[in-house]
């Protein structure tokens, strides 16, 4: 332990154990019936509980306003209660006294940590600014290039909505808006083309195993099968044919659209990464959608959970474009995102309530287009509409806001 510490214990237990002494001897003495450290701690005790009912404003979920104002009230009622005992005549025996005058300053300093912590969290939510997203030096996609990969057999056997929306997305993607506003946007993407779209009608050598994440697992072996020439792979339907490159741009983004029979556990209606690539120090960049997609928009996709799980509001090319800006944007994970706002950290520990400030990782958002999907800190920001076609995904703009 180093002195600085050594010195901070020190202090805190000698604090500590000076006002019990302070306040029992108090007792004792009466000292003309001034009883300054009882007021006074009387008085913190009752700003303490003001200040924690406050936070019951923002508490959420509701729950965790009961468990804060029964103990701030408990540690009040001890506080007081130990005080009036204190003080009781004849007086306590000098044992008992420092008994009450400990429970006291215990129960005003648990009550005075409540309070501190609380004011943290109610002035980052009412002064929080909002979020914005910065630089962090690691680097973009200057020139992306789309390439889409779609697994399995379901993809191949016959007409599917999200393949269509997809291709069509991909084919008029240099004329697109939104192409021209992410290029537009000071991220550093100069260029946003498309490379070739294929579908691998091979199944999945293990179905059922999950995707949990895309450094390695299925997807990560699928990308390497289809794109090194293991597998035979078959031109998407209305995209124009290409054949696979031997060598893919420094800049691909392959995004894969999962078969139904590989269940989706990367996180959110889609995911981004990299992909250990030979060559490639960073890896390559990639995304993973759910199979689910597979049966997007067909008449018979009313009940099933397979079928129906992406919500209403995330159509094919909204998840495609949201991962598309975030790969060009954040390919590595030092690029564009927003930091934790103050703000967002307050309302994620009064959501998650007290244990969350222990050993917890939070895990916010902020990257371009996670900061303009409902609910986030920034999608109430002025929106600029890209113009009519497929639905994309907004994405914040600096200077601007969100867009999309």
């Amino acid at each position: 332990m180093s002195t600085l510490w050594v010195l901070a214990v020190t202090l805190a237990v000698l604090g500590f154990g000076g006002n019990i002494w302070l306040l029992a001897h108090e007792a004792d003495e009466d000292h003309g019936g001034r009883r300054m450290n009882t007021r006074v701690l009387r008085a913190l005790a009752a700003t303490s509980v003001v200040v924690v009912a406050a936070t019951l404003l923002f508490a959420r979920p509701w729950g965790w306003d009961v468990v804060l104002a029964g103990a701030a009230g408990s540690l009040l009622v001890a506080v007081l209660w130990s005080l009036r005992s204190l003080w009781r005549r004849p007086p306590p025996s000098r044992r008992r006294r420092y008994a009450l005058a400990a429970t006291a300053v215990s129960a005003g300093l648990a009550l005075l940590v409540m309070s501190g912590t609380s004011a943290v969290l109610d002035s980052a939510i009412v002064w929080g600014v909002p979020p914005h997203p910065v630089f962090h030096g690691g680097g973009v996609l200057s020139r992306p290039v789309l390439y889409q990969l779609f697994w399995g057999p379901g993809w191949d056997d016959g007409p599917r909505p999200a393949l269509a929306a997809a291709v069509a997305f991909q084919d008029g993607l240099r004329r697109s808006q939104w192409a021209a506003a992410v290029e537009a946007s000071g991220f550093g993407v100069a260029s946003i083309r498309s490379g070739g779209c294929w579908i691998d009608t091979i199944p999945p050598v293990r179905a059922g195993r999950p995707a949990t994440t895309l450094a390695d697992g299925p997807v990560a072996d699928e990308v390497h099968a289809a794109l090194s020439g293991r597998h035979a792979l078959i031109g998407c339907p209305g995209a124009n044919p290409v054949p696979v490159p031997r060598t893919l741009p420094v800049d691909a983004v392959v995004v894969v659209w999962l078969p139904p029979s590989v269940p989706y556990r990367l996180g959110g209606v889609a995911a981004h990464g990299v992909i250990p690539w030979p060559g490639r120090a960073g890896g390559l960049a990639a995304a993973g959608l759910p199979g689910s997609y597979a049966s997007w928009g067909l008449p018979a996709c009313t009940g099933p959970v397979s079928c129906t799980s992406p919500p209403p509001a995330a159509p094919p090319t909204y998840a495609l474009t949201h991962e598309l800006v975030e790969t060009a944007t954040n390919p590595y994970g030092r690029g564009w995102f927003a930091n934790t706002p103050l703000a967002w950290t307050a309302r994620y520990v009064l959501g998650h309530g007290p244990t969350s400030l222990v050993g917890a990782q939070l895990i916010y958002p902020g990257e371009v287009a996670d900061l303009c999907q409902p609910g986030q800190p920034a999608a109430t920001m002025q929106a600029v509409p890209t113009g009519p076609g497929l639905p994309v995904a907004p994405f914040f703009r600096p200077g601007t806001g969100c867009i999309g």
